[in-house]
C-alpha cells in the first residue's frame, strides 16, 4: 500500500521529471555546469567536472540511477552547485534508494530551508517509512505556504492513500485548475468512479479530449471506462477519434472489429474503404459478401503498386468466381495462372488452378499436377484430396479415385462432395460391370 501512494508522491515531488533529449539534456547540463558557483555566488569549477557530467548523463540514460546519483551527489561536494544535489536525490529516488537520497534531503532541508523542493523530498521520504499523520500535517503547511500544483497533489495523494476521497478530489481538482495535466485528470478521473460519480469522469474526460484531442492517455481511460460499463458504441467512438488522431492500424482494427460484433457489416467495409487502413482485410470483406467485381479491381490495385505475384492470382480466383459465364473468363483467368503460378505458390493457388483445369476438362493431367504439387504442402487436406479424385474419375481412375474419396467423406460431407462421391461410385459399378 505505502509502495502506490509513495510513487504517486514522487511524481510531485521529484523536480526535473520530464527530461528532453538525451542531446538536449546534455547541452542543458554543461551549459549550467560552465557557469556554477558556490554559495557565495563565486564560480567554482574544477577539473574534469565535464566528464563526470557527461558520465552521470549517460548512466542516467541507460537507467542506472544509482551510478549516476552517486556521481551528482561527487559533482555536489566537489562544486556546492545545488542541481546537483536535486539531480542526485532525483535518481536515487527513481530507484527506490532511500538509504542514499535520506542524507542528501537532510541536508538539502538543513542548506536550503526556503526551497519547498526538499519539502516535498522529504515527505515522499517519510510517507516511504509509513508516518502518514507526519507526512500529512506537513503537506497541509506546505499548501499553506504554497499553494502550487505540485503541492496540492501531494497532499490530495496523501488524502487517497486514507481513503478520503472527497479530500483527495478538493486538492486533486486544485492542482488541476492550476496546472492542467493528463495525469492529474486520470486521477481526478478515478477519485470520481470510487465515489461512484462515473458520470462526472466521463465528463471531465470527454471534455478534455474534445478541447486537447484525443491523447492516448485520456482516451484509454475513456475506453476502459466504457467497456466495464459495455457501453459499446462509446468504445467505438473513442476508437474513431483515436484513429482521426494517430492513424495506427491497432485503432483501426478494433473499429473494424466492433462494427463486426455489432453485425454492421457494411459500416465495416464503409470504414475499411474510407480509412484505407487494411486493404487485405477489405478484399476479404469483399468476397465474404460476394462482391468480387470490387474484389477483383482492389486485387488489381494491389498488384500494380506492390508488384506481388499473390494479388495477380488472387484476381485471377475473383474474376471466376464472379462471373456469371464461367466459360467465358476461362482463358482470361487461365492466363494469369500461368503467367505467376510455380512450385513456390502458396498450396491454395496451385490447388485452386488444378481444380479449374480438372473441372472443364482443359487439361486433366495438367490439373492433376498442380493438385499433386498442392498436397506436397499439405497432405491432410481434403479439399485437395477431393480435387485429386475429381482428376482421376476425369481419367476413369474410378476405383483409385473412390478410395480417396472415401477417406475425404471422414472429414467432409457437404453437397459437392457428395456429388463426387455418388459419381465416382456409378463410374467403379459401371467399370466392374463392364468387367
Amino acid at each position: 500500500m505505502y509502495r502506490y501512494i509513495a510513487a504517486v508522491i514522487l511524481l510531485s515531488a521529484l523536480c526535473f521529471a520530464n527530461q528532453n533529449g538525451t542531446k538536449e539534456r546534455l547541452h542543458e547540463v554543461s551549459h549550467v555546469a560552465n557557469a556554477s558557483k558556490n554559495e557565495n555566488g563565486t564560480k567554482e569549477r574544477f577539473h574534469g567536472e565535464d566528464f563526470l557530467i557527461l558520465q552521470a548523463l549517460d548512466a542516467q540514460r541507460r537507467g542506472e540511477g544509482n551510478i549516476s546519483g552517486a556521481l551528482y551527489k561527487e559533482l555536489y561536494e566537489k562544486t556546492n552547485d545545488e542541481m546537483y544535489i536535486k539531480n542526485s536525490i532525483q535518481l536515487f529516488l527513481s530507484v527506490n534508494n532511500w538509504n542514499e537520497a535520506k542524507p542528501l534531503i537532510q541536508r538539502g532541508l538543513e542548506k536550503y530551508p526556503e526551497d519547498n523542493d526538499y519539502d516535498r523530498f522529504y515527505i515522499a521520504l517519510i510517507v516511504n517509512e509509513g508516518n502518514i499523520s507526519n507526512a500529512l500535517k506537513l503537506a497541509e503547511e506546505l499548501v499553506k505556504r504554497e499553494k502550487s500544483a505540485q503541492n496540492m497533489q501531494l497532499l490530495g495523494a496523501i488524502y487517497f492513500y486514507k481513503q478520503e476521497y472527497d479530500m483527495a478530489l478538493k486538492y486533486f481538482e486544485g492542482a488541476y485548475n492550476l496546472a492542467a495535466s493528463e495525469h492529474l485528470l486520470i486521477q481526478i478521473a478515478e477519485l470520481y468512479i470510487k465515489l461512484n460519480q462515473t458520470s462526472k469522469a466521463l465528463a471531465q474526460l470527454e471534455t478534455y479530449a474534445r478541447l486537447n484531442g484525443c491523447t492516448r492517455l485520456v482516451c484509454y481511460k475513456l475506453i476502459e471506462i466504457y467497456g466495464k460499463d459495455k457501453n459499446i458504441n462509446g468504445v467505438l467512438n473513442v476508437y474513431k477519434k483515436l484513429y482521426t488522431a494517430f492513424k495506427e492500424s491497432n485503432e483501426a482494427q478494433k473499429i473494424f472489429e466492433i462494427l463486426m460484433f455489432q453485425n454492421k457489416q457494411n459500416e465495416a467495409v464503409e470504414f475499411l474503404e474510407e480509412s484505407g487502413s487494411n486493404p487485405d482485410l477489405l478484399m476479404e470483406m469483399y468476397i465474404f459478401q460476394k462482391r468480387y467485381d470490387k474484389a477483383v479491381k482492389l486485387a488489381d490495385a494491389l498488384y500494380q503498386e506492390t508488384n506481388e505475384s499473390e494479388y495477380l492470382l488472387k484476381t485471377a480466383i475473383y474474376e471466376y468466381e464472379g462471373a456469371q459465364n464461367k466459360s467465358a473468363v476461362l482463358q482470361s483467368v487461365s492466363e494469369k495462372f500461368e503467367r505467376f503460378i510455380n512450385d513456390e505458390s502458396d498450396a491454395l493457388y496451385l490447388n485452386y488452378y488444378g481444380y479449374l483445369l480438372i473441372n472443364h476438362d482443359m487439361d486433366i493431367a495438367k490439373g492433376i499436377d498442380f493438385v499433386q504439387r498442392a498436397l506436397k504442402f499439405e497432405p491432410d487436406s481434403p479439399y485437395y484430396q477431393d480435387s485429386l479424385a475429381w482428376g482421376l474419375y476425369k481419367q476413369n481412375r474410378c476405383q483409385e479415385a473412390l478410395e480417396i474419396m472415401k477417406k475425404v467423406l471422414e472429414k467432409l460431407n457437404d453437397k459437392e462432395v457428395m456429388e463426387h462421391f455418388e459419381a465416382m461410385k456409378t463410374c467403379e459399378i459401371k467399370n466392374t460391370e463392364t468387367k
